[in-house]
């Protein structure tokens, strides 16, 4: 009923059972099926960022590897993989696409705390990224160079990163006065499927001259379609993206959003720990901001030249 007993030293249900001394903690790995260099960047930096942290802290970590078909199958606390679920195992950090009905079957079972994905239908603590800053980082880049017809495009908008770029981008367009239109809002409002690059073509077409992509690899795939197309970047087309991952061959350097994976990793270490001693706390939510990469897919607009 949300009642919290009183913060005290001899007060077990709230400061938990588990000294932090003899925790061992969990990470779950959710690795996508299809691993490139780009899908498992994000992945292993957090794993080095969470290894380190737990050996500043004395703690032993365990890391459990799952891959996004398998950890489909987890539907209840019982199909959560035996090694969280050990008695040893304090609490777990979860990090990868790990469905909500998962995530919360091991919530079930142990203290979570969730790495850049947010469930919105589960109580669970979560470090992240800022995205509304980064994206207004963005679309104030483009604006200074002369855009005023920005839009967005994400493959995947189940993602909810991709929603809460969306989201950030919208805001940052009415914070700049510059118009919005659902129509350059790409796979958002409509499934487009097999259509996705025609109708940001057609936009292009249409004087949307810049994009911001929900992750960089959506932007390189973007940017090979207008090589195709005969538009160039970024004297044609200006492309951005988020999480700085690999330079694809062939490409231009993508303006991007850089995070700080591992210290947002050793962040929610801390916050896994402070959930194991204070089972009672509220639950919360703790934002990074990221650094913009000015890389080479943005330019001036062509009516600003």
């Amino acid at each position: 009923m949300g009642y919290r007993l009183p913060a005290t030293e001899t007060s077990s249900l709230r400061r938990g059972s588990v000294s932090p001394d003899s925790a061992v903690l969990g990470l779950l790995l959710c690795m996508p099926d299809n691993r490139t260099p780009n899908s498992t960047e994000v992945l292993l930096r957090i794993l080095h960022g969470a290894t380190e942290a737990a050996r500043e802290r004395n703690q032993l970590l365990h890391v459990e590897y799952t891959s996004e078909s398998a950890v489909e199958l987890i539907s209840s606390p019982s199909e959560v993989p035996a090694a969280l679920k050990h008695k040893q195992i304090s609490g777990v950090l979860v990090a990868g696409i790990v469905p909500e009905v998962a995530v919360a079957a091991i919530a079930q079972k142990k203290p979570c705390v969730r790495m850049n994905i947010h469930d919105i239908s589960i109580q669970t603590d979560l470090v992240g990224q800022d995205d509304r800053t980064a994206v207004g980082a963005l679309v104030t880049r483009l604006k200074e160079l002369g855009h005023r017809r920005i839009g967005y495009c994400c493959q995947n908008p189940k993602h909810s990163f991709a929603l809460s770029r969306f989201s950030g981008y919208v805001e940052a367009l009415a914070q700049h006065d510059l118009p919005y239109d659902p129509t350059f809002s790409i796979n958002i409002w409509e499934r487009v499927d097999s259509r996705f690059f025609s109708k940001i073509v057609d936009a292009v077409a249409d004087g949307v001259r810049a994009w911001i992509c929900s992750h960089d690899d959506v932007g390189y795939e973007l940017m090979a379609h207008f090589q195709q197309q005969g538009l160039r970047v970024p004297e044609d087309v200006s492309v951005c993206g988020f999480d700085n991952l690999h330079l694809h061959p062939g490409m231009a350097a993508m303006t991007t959003i850089d995070w700080p994976l591992e210290d947002m990793a050793a962040s929610g270490i801390s916050m896994l720990l402070q959930r194991i001693n204070d089972p009672a706390r509220a639950v919360a939510q703790l934002l990074f901001r990221g650094q913009l990469i000015p890389g080479e897919t943005v330019g001036r607009a062509k009516s600003a030249v």
